[in-house]
């Protein structure tokens, strides 16, 4: 499968949300990622389901929602409700992940889980079943714009290594300080998540074209 890159909003011009959809999906981005903050899970605070539910008619790529939020068991009907294909919660966020997994595949949508840069890969073993995709963040999530941790890359290779015999393996996706001078770290991803780099290059369209050279190279 060939690598997918899921440009992040955060780092877009958010008086312009609807036009960087539509710009990003021209450029050949892959997928959209929605960054959704609550201001306790994470300091900063971005946007909710009415935000997304205007972007939706604007653009045919899967939404990606991850959710930087305590209690997300409260927001997952309405970012369904809003139009997104994956929603992705923190095992840090959930007490009951399981149960709430289940609650998001029941309706029709795809499940992730995301950790930390410091919780321990072998945190996400118990569910990698119940998984379609599974969230390396390579930075502490909360903002956009930090330095690549070499470190929890390293989570990428472990969980290839751990899900390669699975019938279903859950896609992995690193988001965090991604640019081709990062993506030797994480070589074995499905899925890259690049806020900055594409935003501040001027030329969305080279930049997704250059990440995804440069992860194949």
């Amino acid at each position: 499968m060939a690598i997918l890159i899921a440009p992040s909003l955060l780092s877009s011009d958010f008086s312009r949300l609807g036009e960087e959809t539509q710009a990003l999906e021209k450029a050949g981005a892959d997928w959209i990622h929605l960054d959704i903050m609550d201001s306790h899970f994470v300091p900063n605070l971005t946007f909710g389901p009415p935000v997304v539910q205007s972007l939706r008619p604007l653009s045919s790529l899967p939404f990606d929602a991850h959710l930087m939020a305590f209690r997300p068991e409260n927001l997952i009907e309405p970012f369904v409700k809003a139009g997104v294909n994956y929603i992705t919660f923190h095992l840090e966020a959930s007490s009951q992940p399981k149960n709430l997994l289940k609650k998001i595949r029941g309706l029709n949508i795809k499940a992730g889980l995301a950790i930390k840069p410091k919780t321990p890969v072998e945190s996400l073993f118990p569910f990698l079943e119940d998984l379609d995709l599974v969230l390396i963040m390579t930075v502490e999530p909360g903002r956009g714009g930090q330095t690549f941790l070499k470190e929890p890359a390293k989570k990428v290779k472990i969980l290839r290594k751990k899900i390669s015999s699975f019938k279903h393996p859950p896609l992995i996706e690193v988001d965090g300080g991604i640019s081709p001078k990062t993506v030797q770290w994480i070589q074995g991803a499905d899925i890259l998540v690049s806020g900055n780099y594409i935003f501040k290059s001027g030329n969305y369209s080279t930049s997704i074209s250059e990440l995804k050279n440069s992860f194949e190279n």
